[in-house]
């Protein structure tokens, strides 16, 4: 085997195995990214409902792929804030947890401060936790804790997520 062909030979290997390990790599890192709270794509949500205890109960349902808002006004939505809305649903998760053995009503899950119900997946808001400032969620029997990104845009009111602001009155 010639001196060059030799060389070459090594030098394939060589990037075969360092493709490899960057590979390896990137699954490792993909395993310990934070898991999104549901796994509902937020492009085959058709129904969107945002019900809380200081707010007005907000109903969207996407016809001929366009959002429309239902309640408390029947007028185009803006699918910027549909958009702000629908991002809720892939919130990353920092742990999770079985709901037994835990107070509801003293995470504000008893009542829920907010729901939003995404399809037929029903997504409960409670209290922030004092000291990580996160969100308490629950979905079914599973308590999870989110990062609090996103509550100011479900306590938005309504008319700022219409198209056309002037369409509720």
């Amino acid at each position: 085997m010639r001196k060059s062909t030799r060389s070459l030979l090594i030098l394939a290997v060589a990037a075969a195995a360092l493709g490899t390990a960057v590979y390896a790599e990137l699954a490792r890192e993909r395993s310990l990214a934070p898991q999104p709270l549901t796994a509902l794509d937020p492009a085959t949500v058709t129904h969107l409902e945002i019900r809380c205890q200081s707010c007005a109960t907000r109903v969207f349902a996407r016809v001929d792929g366009v959002w429309q808002m239902r309640a408390p006004h029947d007028a185009p939505a803006n699918p910027e804030s549909i958009a702000r809305l629908l991002a809720v649903l892939r919130a990353p998760v920092r742990t999770r947890a079985k709901m037994a053995g835990y107070d509801a009503a003293k995470l504000g899950l008893d009542p829920a401060q907010i729901t939003v119900v995404a399809n037929a997946t029903h997504i409960d808001i409670g209290g922030e936790d004092p000291i990580g400032h996160d969100r308490y969620v629950r979905i079914g029997a599973e308590l999870l804790h989110v990062p609090d990104r996103f509550s100011a845009r479900l306590l938005e009111s309504p008319e700022s997520e219409l198209l056309d602001p002037k369409a509720a009155k």
